[in-house]
């Protein structure tokens, strides 16, 4: 956690969490940052683009720029009186609708009875038959299936086709180097995620020119922050791609700082924000 104030007393509040497995960088890459943050002091920061600029100096590690961001816009908007989201657009998405994760029929339902409209299926490639069966359980509702790169690369187009009949969005990561895949026709469109972090600028162009290209998953402590997330928006805006903002299990202040960044950026699509079970743990855990 990295906590600043200003001269006046506003405090700003920023959490590094870089997640296992996922993350190029680890939480000593943090705490390195965070000393390095402290030896800077004092800072001018009257915009969001100085909070940027400080984060470029003082890290490349991506959840630390997050929470370096984080911190110094918390502490900016209070001393504005307004909110982060406002910091970046004068008007804000006032209001975010989320795709609910469910595993089971069960869950779908309920998720349903709540009043989601979208839900979201983590599967492996040998697991379509519960993204149908969980279809069939809420046929009013829209799919997306994350398939976490766990698909054959040569079995995707047959993977795809046993989804042709359903209300799909779009499948998320299929397979290692999906966005090779967006060159050619393809039963369902793709969404792009974790791949966003390693993607090359000319790779990135190619992929956002493909009509089979859906969505880019935009996870900030992935990806390095606000201004990266809005770059990549922005991108996505041009070229009709939905820019779905999504979280990676962090604690409250993380997960709300996401919660901003979603307003900031605006979507008439779901986005990847629904509360999640790490937020009941780390209340449990204080």
């Amino acid at each position: 956690m990295i906590i600043v104030t200003d001269e006046l007393g506003y405090t700003g509040i920023g959490e590094a969490a870089p997640l296992p497995g996922m993350s190029i960088d680890v939480l000593d890459d943090a705490v390195s940052a965070a000393a390095d943050l402290a030896a800077r002091v004092p800072l001018l920061i009257e915009s969001p683009a100085h909070a940027t600029g400080v984060a470029d100096r003082v890290t490349a590690a991506p959840a630390a720029r997050f929470a370096i961001e984080t911190a110094l816009l918390t502490a900016l908007a209070q001393r504005a009186h307004t909110s982060v989201a406002a910091l970046w657009n004068a008007i804000p998405q006032g209001e975010l609708r989320s795709a609910i994760v469910v595993d089971d029929e069960v869950q779908a339902r309920a998720a349903v009875a709540a009043g989601a409209r979208c839900l979201k299926i983590k599967v492996g490639a040998d697991d379509l038959d519960r993204v149908k069966r969980i279809s069939a359980a809420a046929p009013a509702a829209r799919l997306r299936v994350d398939a976490n790169r766990s698909w054959p690369r040569d079995g995707v187009a047959e993977l795809m086709a046993q989804l042709a009949d359903l209300p799909i969005d779009y499948v998320e990561e299929p397979c290692e180097g999906a966005h090779e895949l967006l060159g050619h026709p393809g039963v369902c469109r793709i969404a792009l995620d974790e791949s966003l972090v390693h993607l090359g600028r000319a790779d990135l162009a190619r992929a956002l020119e493909s009509p089979q290209l859906a969505a880019l998953v935009l996870k900030p402590t992935l990806l390095g922050g606000f201004a990266r997330c809005f770059e990549l928006a922005s991108a996505a805006h041009r070229h009709g791609v939905a820019p779905v903002v999504s979280h990676t299990l962090e604690g409250p202040i993380g997960y709300a700082a996401c919660i901003e960044l979603g307003r900031a950026i605006g979507a008439d699509v779901p986005v990847g924000l629904a509360p999640h079970g790490a937020l009941d743990q780390f209340a449990a855990a204080l």
